[in-house]
């Protein structure tokens, strides 16, 4: 089998950008959708299939600019493993999420950007079209102004002097989450078990997705607090016997699991975030010193 494009976009590959081959992936980087690496058996069916390959971009390209390792995409990832990862779909929230990338890339300080459509996509979740479309939509929306912008050849556009509004800022702050915890909520929580893998990120959907409501938070800590459940006897490796007994008299105190006269109602949205940020920092902090084998 020759490897001499990329199965995520088609684009050329040279030799300086593989990884050696050690096992049954093949494994490469470029400035385009970052770190990758997929398996041998699903190389091809990518590179040729219908699959939402500039979604998988996007994820590959996220983790390497995040630092992270890559992950490994195989045929169970390319049809419904990399929702799990809630990649950003619509078309607003693929310029919500390009804006925030803005903003906290440099935005903030008032720093430019210079994008091609045909380098650049992957930042954004979309194909070059895409991309395109998404700039255009927030300078229509004046979040952000462009000095220049070259049309280059076969419909690839180069912008120049990208900036971030006052407004783009402002409503950039408003979308970031403000709890201090949030970082944990985007690390990747992997337990080794792909049903409880499922359960964090669904947990995570509901309690972050639109619109937002009490039942619906409440059921993300309730998911959260099973996945901690079955781990109760496993805990005192990474915490104290005290703590784990706080763990479960929080989630067992407040209106979480049970419904009794002893129970306290959670009735403000601040109560459910405390209750869920502790229940996920506790099952990312366990994972972690478990997989360093504490």
């Amino acid at each position: 089998m020759t490897f001499n494009q990329c199965a995520l976009t088609g684009y050329t590959l040279y030799p300086d950008n593989f990884y050696p081959t050690t096992g049954t992936f093949v494994e490469y980087e470029n400035v385009v959708v970052g770190h990758v690496k997929i398996s041998l058996s699903v190389y091809e069916e990518l590179l040729n299939g219908d699959f939402e390959n500039y979604l998988i971009a996007g994820i590959c390209k996220e983790r390497t600019l995040k630092g992270e390792e890559p992950i490994l995409i195989t045929g169970d990832f390319i049809r419904e493993g990399y929702k799990l990862l809630n990649p950003p779909t619509a078309f607003e929230e693929k310029c919500s999420h390009f804006l925030k990338y803005l903003y906290q890339g440099g935005g903030k300080e008032n720093r430019e950007f210079e994008f091609n459509t045909t380098r650049d996509f992957a930042l954004a979740f979309a194909d070059p079209e895409e991309f395109y479309r998404i700039v255009d939509q927030l300078k229509q929306d004046y979040h952000i102004t462009i000095r220049n912008t070259q049309t280059l050849s076969q419909k690839r556009y180069l912008f120049q002097g990208v900036k971030v509004t006052n407004m783009g800022k402002e409503l950039a702050r408003k979308e970031l989450p403000k709890m201090p915890m949030y970082g944990l909520v985007n690390q990747e929580i992997t337990t080794g078990d792909a049903e409880i893998d499922a359960k964090i990120n669904h947990a995570r959907k509901l309690f972050f997705d639109e619109p937002q409501t009490m039942d619906r938070m409440r059921s993300a800590c309730e998911t959260l607090s099973y996945v901690l459940e079955p781990l109760r006897g496993d805990l005192s490796s990474a915490f104290t016997s005290g703590d784990v007994s706080d763990f479960f008299k929080l989630v067992n105190t407040f209106d979480i699991r049970h419904n009794k006269e002893s129970t306290k109602d959670l009735k403000h949205l601040e109560q459910l975030e405390w209750v869920f940020y502790t229940l996920l920092n506790s099952i990312n902090t366990y994972t972690k010193l478990k997989n360093k084998g504490v």
